[in-house]
Order: structure tokens, then sequence, then C-alpha cells
């Protein structure tokens, strides 16, 4: 019989690999951001996977393959469909560029008489280049920081892309693996908090979707009622980029304002910049609505969360944390709800799995789980006894 370790040989066992744990993860740091939108792009496709096998009836392995490549596929052809488009876009904002030098030059040939004083802004136009150019030479010079930094950028999504090749492909077998990693007769409680945990990121993922659709039409509808050129593609898109904080509404509006510059509107008697100007009015209060009012209702609706706190975590966390922060703070919030549930129900010898009065949908090759809202938790989620004879009644 092997000799069990004293309670000082476990402690001290257990500061070290504390100690070895906080040390790894701040040197791999760097790589942890790109491992956990590598793992939520995995978690948005695996349900296709699912699909794929029921309705081709493929191999595990065989469905990764098809849905992977073909979202992979669909990365390379939208945008190399756009290209022509930006690229005569491009010109022609090169040639309207050009138009208004000619028409500056035009104009400051002739000096401007201010009180008695003649202007030459010719000559100043002149100092200000000058001035221009000499500052921008430091930018010039570091323009190999630039490419290295965007070096770094494309093995950044080289990582991305492969994980969530080997997410896909190992999912089942990881979760199986973190629910071993417990003691076995905590095994069916690590199974049961996995499961409810995976109700909360579809709830999540469910709501995601509504916003998108919800943005994708109402901004559809209100270019198409000012007469935007593309009202229905511009509209979509800002449905479909609404997903990520900050930089998504701000591409969609920039778009959208471009194209309002360069084309009009269909029908509107108003110039050009005065339909960009109203284009990107309505697209702000269109989005503060959809920041301050709906974002914060419909996920509170899907995770039972209070509206409020979620509005605060997700500029808190864009200010702490950037876009991937904003991004997951809403279901990392959910999340710590049931493991704060389940840790408070332990501590106070309670049934942390209580008979339930509901039903969520879990995928299919998951038990039904169940919900219950406790009366202090913000998230209301429980389940029913797993049945599994190794199950802790404490």
């Amino acid at each position: 019989m092997i000799p069990q370790w004293s309670n000082f040989t476990r402690a001290v066992v257990i500061g070290l690999c504390t100690i070895f744990l906080i040390w790894l993860i701040y040197t791999i740091r760097p790589i942890i951001s790109p491992l956990i939108i590598a793992a939520l792009l995995a978690y948005i496709l695996y349900p296709f996977v699912g699909l794929a096998q029921v309705r081709l009836r493929l191999s595990h392995k065989w469905a990764v393959f098809l849905v992977y490549f073909s979202c992979l596929a669909l990365l390379i052809i939208i945008p190399s469909a756009l290209a022509p488009l930006a690229i005569e876009q491009a010109r022609g904002l090169t040639d309207d560029l050009a138009k208004i030098e000619t028409q500056l030059e035009d104009i400051l040939v002739n000096p401007v008489n201010l009180a008695g004083y003649q202007l030459h802004l010719g000559q100043l136009l002149a100092e200000v280049l000058k001035i221009s150019s000499e500052s921008l030479t430091p930018a010039v010079d570091d323009a190999v920081a630039v490419i290295e930094t965007t070096s770094v950028s494309l093995v950044w999504l080289l990582v991305i892309l492969v994980s969530a090749y080997y997410f896909l492909l190992d999912w089942e077998a990881l979760r199986e693996w973190l629910v071993r990693l417990a003691p076995e007769p905590a095994q069916a409680d690590a199974r049961r908090l996995l499961q409810n945990i995976g109700v909360v990121w579809q709830a999540y993922l469910h709501g995601t979707v509504l916003l998108m659709i919800v943005v994708g039409v109402v901004f559809s509808i209100a270019w198409f009622a000012i007469g935007l050129p593309g009202a229905i593609a511009l509209g979509l898109l800002a449905g479909v980029l609404t997903v990520i904080p900050d930089i998504g509404p701000a591409i969609a509006s920039a778009l959208a304002v471009l194209v309002a510059l360069f084309k009009g509107s269909n029908f509107l008697p108003l110039s050009n910049f005065w339909f960009a100007t109203l284009v990107f009015g309505i697209y702000f209060v269109l989005i503060q609505i959809k920041a301050v009012w709906l974002r914060p209702r419909i996920m509170a609706r899907f995770l039972h969360l209070n509206e409020g706190l979620i509005f605060v975590s997700i500029i808190g966390a864009a200010v702490l944390w950037g876009i991937l922060g904003a991004l997951i703070i809403v279901p990392l919030l959910a999340t710590l709800g049931i493991v704060g549930r389940y840790i408070r129900c332990r501590l106070l010898h309670l049934d942390p799995w209580p008979e339930a009065a509901g039903d969520l949908p879990l995928p299919a090759d998951q038990p039904a789980v169940k919900v219950v809202p406790p009366a202090s938790a913000g998230v209301s989620l429980a389940a029913d006894h797993v049945s599994d004879p190794s199950y802790d009644r404490k």
C-alpha cells in the first residue's frame, strides 16, 4: 500500500503548485487572449458540427473538417469578392482628392486682403507642408515597427485559427478531462456544473444572435427610409458587426458615412456632405439606444441578470480589458453566479441540485438540465440529480 502524504506535505505541494501555476499564467499571458477567442469560435461552430453529424451522417472528425473549412472558405471568398469594389471606391476617392487639391491651388494663388493686410495663403500652406513633412520623418522611420506589428498579428491570427480547429476536434475529450480533474466523488457535481455553464453560454449566444437580427433589421429600415445606397447590405453589416463592442459599430458607421458622402441619397434633396452628416447622426442615436437599452434588456432576459449590472459591466470591461473583455464579461458574470451559488450551497450543507421547475435546452449529446430561480442568486440555474452512484448527498 502506498503511504499517504502528511498534511504538511500536502500543504507544501499545494503551495508549490499554486506558485508554479501563477508563474505559468503570467508567463503565457500574451497567448491567453488568442486562446479565448479560439475557444469562442469553436463554441459558436460546435452546434453546426453536431448538425452535420446528424443530417449528413458524418463522423465527428469529418463533420469538424467540413464545418471548419467551409467557414474558412467564406472568410476568404467574401473579402475577395468585395476587393474590386473597394479598389474602385479608392480610385474615386483619389480622383476627388486630386480635384480638391487643384481647386485649393487656384484659390491660394491670389492673396487675401484682411483688415488692410495681404495674407499670402500659398506661402502659409507651403510652410505648413514643410513642417508636416518634417514631422512625418519619424513616422517613416517607424515603418519597420509597423511591419513587425503586422507580422505578429498574423502569427496570432494563425494561432487562433489552428487552436479553434483543435478545440472543435477535441471538445468532448476536453470536457471529460476537466471532469476527471475533480476527485471521483465530486465528478458528478463537476459534470453538472459544466452542463449548467453550457446552458449559460448557449443562452448568451442566442441573445447575441437576436441582438444582431434586431440591429440589422432596424438599420436596414432606417437606411432604406432615407435612401442610402446599399441600405440592406449596410444594415445587415451593422447587425453582424454589432457583436464586436466599440470596433464593430465604428466600422459599420464609417462605411455608411463613406457611402453617403460619395453616393448621396437616392431621393432626399441634400448635398452629399449633409446627407453623410444625417447618416452619422442616425447611426449615433440608434447605436446609443442599442448600447444603453437594447443589449442590456436582451441579455437580461436570456441570462436572468440585472440590466444595470450588464450595462455597467460591459462599459467597465471595455475600459479595463478592451474588446475581448467587453465581449465575454456578461456570460462570465453568469458563470460566476452558477459557481458561487454551488459553493454557497456546499458551505452551508445545502443540496446544490434541488428539484427543478423548468427546462432549458441543451445540446443533443447532453442530458436535460432544469432551471430553478434561487431567491438570492443573480443567475437562476440549477439541475436535477445526476444518476451517478458516486454522487455525494452531503
